[in-house]
């Protein structure tokens, strides 16, 4: 796991940062690319998606690359927030 990414992780709760680590564990390489695309966010935005990261895996189980599912659901409702905000 990145140190990008434990810096994100430093806020939020104990068993949010271990569901994460745990997810990351599992994939480091989309770790690695979710790091990247998380730099260019504001800090604000940043922080909230990866709580909603963790509060999407939190209700599935970790095992068979739970990782990818649950951020393209994050990344998805992000994308209509941002649709009804600006429309």
């Amino acid at each position: 796991m990145t140190s990008d990414l434990e810096k994100l992780m430093a806020n939020l709760s104990d068993s949010e940062r271990d569901r994460l680590k745990g997810a990351f564990a599992a994939d480091p390489e989309l770790a690695q690319g979710l790091s990247t695309m998380l730099a260019d966010l504001p800090p604000d935005t940043q922080a909230q998606l990866m709580r909603r990261l963790a509060a999407r895996l939190e209700s599935t189980p970790l095992g068979g690359g739970a990782l990818v599912p649950a951020l393209a659901d994050v990344i998805q409702d992000a994308l209509e927030r941002s649709e009804r905000q600006d429309g």
